[in-house]
Protein backbone atom coordinates (compact mmCIF):
# COMPACT_ATOMS: atom_id res chain seq x y z
CA UNK A 1 0.00 0.00 0.00
CA UNK A 2 1.37 3.56 0.86
CA UNK A 3 5.07 3.34 2.03
CA UNK A 4 4.18 6.29 4.94
CA UNK A 5 0.79 4.69 5.46
CA UNK A 6 -1.26 8.05 4.50
CA UNK A 7 -4.13 6.96 2.59
CA UNK A 8 -4.60 10.13 0.90
CA UNK A 9 -1.70 8.72 -1.63
CA UNK A 10 -4.12 6.07 -2.18
CA UNK A 11 -4.86 5.77 -6.20
CA UNK A 12 -8.86 5.84 -6.24
CA UNK A 13 -10.01 2.42 -7.19
CA UNK A 14 -7.97 0.86 -3.90
CA UNK A 15 -9.66 3.89 -2.07
CA UNK A 16 -13.14 2.34 -3.07
CA UNK A 17 -11.75 -1.00 -2.68
CA UNK A 18 -10.72 -0.48 1.35
CA UNK A 19 -14.14 1.64 1.86
CA UNK A 20 -16.14 -1.21 0.60
CA UNK A 21 -13.89 -3.93 2.87
CA UNK A 22 -14.90 -1.01 5.59
CA UNK A 23 -18.84 -1.46 5.22
CA UNK A 24 -18.44 -5.03 4.92
CA UNK A 25 -16.67 -5.87 7.83
CA UNK A 26 -18.71 -3.68 9.80
CA UNK A 27 -22.00 -5.98 8.51
CA UNK A 28 -19.85 -9.46 8.44
CA UNK A 29 -17.32 -9.55 10.81
CA UNK A 30 -13.48 -10.26 10.25
CA UNK A 31 -14.82 -14.54 10.96
CA UNK A 32 -17.70 -14.21 8.23
CA UNK A 33 -15.99 -12.09 5.68
CA UNK A 34 -15.95 -13.49 2.23
CA UNK A 35 -14.10 -11.25 -1.06
CA UNK A 36 -17.91 -11.56 -2.18
CA UNK A 37 -18.82 -9.47 0.65
CA UNK A 38 -16.33 -7.03 -0.70
CA UNK A 39 -17.59 -7.29 -3.89
CA UNK A 40 -21.07 -6.71 -2.84
CA UNK A 41 -20.11 -3.27 -1.47
CA UNK A 42 -17.98 -2.35 -4.06
CA UNK A 43 -19.67 -0.66 -7.15
CA UNK A 44 -16.91 -2.22 -9.81
CA UNK A 45 -16.55 -6.05 -10.80
CA UNK A 46 -15.17 -8.41 -8.71
CA UNK A 47 -12.38 -9.19 -11.32
CA UNK A 48 -10.96 -5.32 -10.23
CA UNK A 49 -10.46 -6.67 -6.35
CA UNK A 50 -8.39 -9.96 -7.76
CA UNK A 51 -6.58 -7.25 -10.59
CA UNK A 52 -5.14 -5.67 -7.41
CA UNK A 53 -5.18 -8.54 -4.73
CA UNK A 54 -4.70 -12.11 -4.63
CA UNK A 55 -7.23 -12.79 -2.13
CA UNK A 56 -8.64 -11.49 1.32
CA UNK A 57 -5.71 -12.03 3.42
CA UNK A 58 -3.82 -9.87 0.84
CA UNK A 59 -6.70 -7.36 1.11
CA UNK A 60 -6.97 -7.06 4.57
CA UNK A 61 -3.03 -6.32 5.57
CA UNK A 62 -3.18 -3.22 3.45
CA UNK A 63 -7.20 -2.95 5.10
CA UNK A 64 -4.73 -2.18 8.62
CA UNK A 65 -3.04 0.09 6.85
CA UNK A 66 -5.92 2.18 5.61
CA UNK A 67 -7.54 1.98 8.54
CA UNK A 68 -4.38 3.10 10.37
CA UNK A 69 -3.83 6.59 8.14
CA UNK A 70 -7.90 7.19 9.00
CA UNK A 71 -7.72 7.48 12.50
CA UNK A 72 -4.36 9.39 12.32
CA UNK A 73 -6.15 12.02 10.52
CA UNK A 74 -9.10 11.99 12.20
CA UNK A 75 -7.23 13.05 15.80
CA UNK A 76 -7.73 16.74 16.55
CA UNK A 77 -4.82 19.00 15.83
CA UNK A 78 -4.78 22.70 16.99
CA UNK A 79 -4.59 24.56 19.95
CA UNK A 80 -4.58 21.61 22.32
CA UNK A 81 -2.54 21.01 25.20
CA UNK A 82 -0.37 17.89 25.43
CA UNK A 83 -2.35 16.34 28.08
CA UNK A 84 -5.82 16.91 26.52
CA UNK A 85 -4.09 15.52 22.90
CA UNK A 86 -3.24 12.00 25.71
CA UNK A 87 -6.95 12.70 27.05
CA UNK A 88 -8.38 12.83 23.17
CA UNK A 89 -6.36 9.94 22.21
CA UNK A 90 -7.45 7.95 24.38
CA UNK A 91 -11.21 9.03 24.37
CA UNK A 92 -10.74 8.14 20.90
CA UNK A 93 -9.56 4.57 21.09
CA UNK A 94 -11.61 3.77 24.03
CA UNK A 95 -15.19 5.81 23.79
CA UNK A 96 -17.67 4.36 26.88
CA UNK A 97 -19.86 2.67 24.40
CA UNK A 98 -19.97 1.08 21.27
CA UNK A 99 -22.82 0.93 18.10
CA UNK A 100 -22.86 -2.50 17.31
CA UNK A 101 -21.21 -1.54 13.65
CA UNK A 102 -18.41 0.05 15.32
CA UNK A 103 -18.31 -2.73 17.56
CA UNK A 104 -18.17 -5.70 14.74
CA UNK A 105 -15.29 -3.29 13.07
CA UNK A 106 -13.17 -3.09 16.31
CA UNK A 107 -13.32 -6.66 16.52
CA UNK A 108 -12.57 -7.55 13.16
CA UNK A 109 -9.22 -5.64 13.82
CA UNK A 110 -8.57 -7.26 17.49
CA UNK A 111 -9.22 -10.85 15.25
CA UNK A 112 -6.66 -9.92 12.57
CA UNK A 113 -4.26 -9.04 15.58
CA UNK A 114 -4.42 -12.18 17.08
CA UNK A 115 -4.11 -13.64 13.55
CA UNK A 116 -0.90 -12.10 13.08
CA UNK A 117 1.27 -15.00 14.78
CA UNK A 118 0.04 -17.37 11.75
CA UNK A 119 0.27 -14.30 8.41
CA UNK A 120 4.00 -12.56 8.20
CA UNK A 121 2.19 -9.86 6.51
CA UNK A 122 -0.70 -9.14 9.04
CA UNK A 123 2.56 -9.28 11.73
CA UNK A 124 4.21 -6.59 9.85
CA UNK A 125 1.13 -4.43 9.08
CA UNK A 126 0.78 -4.46 13.47
CA UNK A 127 4.18 -3.95 13.66
CA UNK A 128 4.04 -0.71 11.41
CA UNK A 129 0.59 0.42 13.15
CA UNK A 130 2.33 -0.35 16.79
CA UNK A 131 5.02 1.79 15.61
CA UNK A 132 3.20 4.53 14.36
CA UNK A 133 0.92 5.02 17.73
CA UNK A 134 3.86 4.46 19.75
CA UNK A 135 5.88 7.09 17.61
CA UNK A 136 2.52 9.81 18.38
CA UNK A 137 2.49 8.74 21.83
CA UNK A 138 6.07 9.59 22.29
CA UNK A 139 5.97 12.87 20.77
CA UNK A 140 2.79 14.01 22.65
CA UNK A 141 4.79 13.34 26.19
CA UNK A 142 7.74 14.78 24.67
CA UNK A 143 6.01 17.70 24.42
CA UNK A 144 4.21 17.37 27.52
CA UNK A 145 7.81 17.24 29.70
CA UNK A 146 8.97 20.16 27.34
CA UNK A 147 5.79 22.27 28.49
CA UNK A 148 6.12 20.98 32.21
CA UNK A 149 2.56 18.91 32.11
CA UNK A 150 4.36 15.38 32.40
CA UNK A 151 6.96 14.51 34.98
CA UNK A 152 8.24 11.51 32.64
CA UNK A 153 11.99 10.22 32.78
CA UNK A 154 11.57 8.21 29.83
CA UNK A 155 9.18 9.03 27.50
CA UNK A 156 10.13 6.10 24.78
CA UNK A 157 9.32 3.87 27.84
CA UNK A 158 5.82 5.74 29.31
CA UNK A 159 4.91 5.70 25.30
CA UNK A 160 5.54 1.93 24.93
CA UNK A 161 3.38 1.44 28.02
CA UNK A 162 1.07 3.70 27.44
CA UNK A 163 0.29 1.56 23.95
CA UNK A 164 0.06 -1.87 25.84
CA UNK A 165 -2.29 0.11 28.16
CA UNK A 166 -4.47 1.01 25.32
CA UNK A 167 -3.81 -2.04 23.36
CA UNK A 168 -4.76 -4.52 26.11
CA UNK A 169 -8.18 -2.38 27.41
CA UNK A 170 -9.20 -2.24 24.02
CA UNK A 171 -8.86 -6.32 23.83
CA UNK A 172 -10.81 -5.93 27.56
CA UNK A 173 -13.33 -4.16 25.60
CA UNK A 174 -14.27 -6.51 22.82
CA UNK A 175 -13.69 -9.54 24.84
CA UNK A 176 -15.65 -9.35 28.71
CA UNK A 177 -18.02 -6.09 27.55
CA UNK A 178 -21.22 -5.70 25.17
CA UNK A 179 -20.68 -3.20 22.35
CA UNK A 180 -23.29 -0.87 24.66
CA UNK A 181 -21.52 -1.84 28.28
CA UNK A 182 -19.94 1.41 29.81
CA UNK A 183 -16.32 0.73 30.21
CA UNK A 184 -15.98 3.98 32.27
CA UNK A 185 -14.11 2.45 35.29
CA UNK A 186 -11.34 1.31 32.43
CA UNK A 187 -11.08 5.01 31.41
CA UNK A 188 -11.27 5.89 34.43
CA UNK A 189 -8.29 3.77 35.32
CA UNK A 190 -6.13 5.09 32.49
CA UNK A 191 -7.41 8.92 33.63
CA UNK A 192 -5.88 8.01 36.79
CA UNK A 193 -2.50 7.02 35.32
CA UNK A 194 -2.47 10.38 33.03
CA UNK A 195 -3.08 12.01 36.41
CA UNK A 196 0.02 10.27 38.05
CA UNK A 197 2.39 11.36 35.12
CA UNK A 198 1.05 14.89 35.45
CA UNK A 199 3.57 17.58 36.37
Amino acid sequence: MTQDGRAEELEPAKRRIMEATYRALQKHGYGNLTIQHIADEFENSKTLLYYHYDGKDELLVDFLDYVLAQFLNSLPRGDRTPKEELETLVDTLLPETLSEEAYRLQLSMFELRVNAPHDEGCREEYRHVDAELTELLRDILVRGVEAGEFDVDDPEAEAELFLSILTGTRARRLTVFKPDESIEPLRAAIRSHIDRISA
